[in-house]
């Protein structure tokens, strides 16, 4: 169980640490002239609203597994990771195929609108917009049954949650001046080597 949860917990950092999961909230609060405490708040609920939707995804992709495994036990021992393994692989060819490709959870934001308007649109685009990179781990997660689903999910949004609003917190004192334009740009290739590690730790450890 603790190689489910370190690497949920991995994952979840890596994919919390996005940019684009974050940044925008932060140049928005400002544009807006929310305080800390509001941008938090408003950070909290986006957060929730995007796990909740890949959480969901993820717990169906979990009930093929759990039905997979009752019907050919070899699925816990190696099937699992070698899927885990070769989505990993292909997180890193699509991020080493793709030019200038930046997707941006928040490109159909519009500024200008009343607060509620630009929080209901953040959450919507953030519900609607689940992340298939932490949903193929359900996958392994599975091989623990809904035990493994349950640790899995909770993982996420504690991690998740938290990490945004970590980040925001130190975006908005400044910190977003960083340069994040290589990570923002290779995120999927450090999601492809994490899932790879995940895989290859499940097979030769357990």
């Amino acid at each position: 169980m603790w190689q489910i949860i370190s690497g949920s917990l991995l994952l979840s950092l890596v994919h919390a640490a996005i940019p684009n999961h974050w940044l925008p909230i932060v140049a928005i609060g400002k544009s807006e002239r929310w305080s800390i405490r509001e941008t938090l708040n408003v950070t909290m609920l986006i957060g929730v609203a995007h796990i909740a939707s890949t959480i969901i995804v993820g717990v169906l992709v979990g009930l093929l597994g759990v039905r997979m495994s009752d019907r050919y036990e070899e699925y816990l021992h190696w099937v699992a990771p070698a899927v885990i393994a070769l989505l990993g692989v292909v997180f890193i060819v699509a991020d080493l195929l793709r030019r200038g490709d930046n997707h941006n959870h928040f490109d159909n934001i519009d500024a200008h609108k009343s607060k509620s308007a630009i929080v209901t649109s953040m959450l919507v685009a953030m519900f609607l917009s689940p992340c298939i990179e932490l949903d193929a781990y359900f996958l392994l997660a599975v091989s623990y049954g809904w035990q493994g689903i349950l640790v899995t999910s909770v993982v996420y949004i504690i991690a998740t949650v938290s990490a945004m609003m970590i980040l925001v917190y130190l975006g908005l004192k400044g910190l977003h001046k960083l340069n994040w334009h290589l990570f923002e740009h290779r995120q999927k290739t450090v999601t492809g080597i994490i899932l790879i590690l995940v895989a290859a730790a499940t097979l030769f450890l357990d």
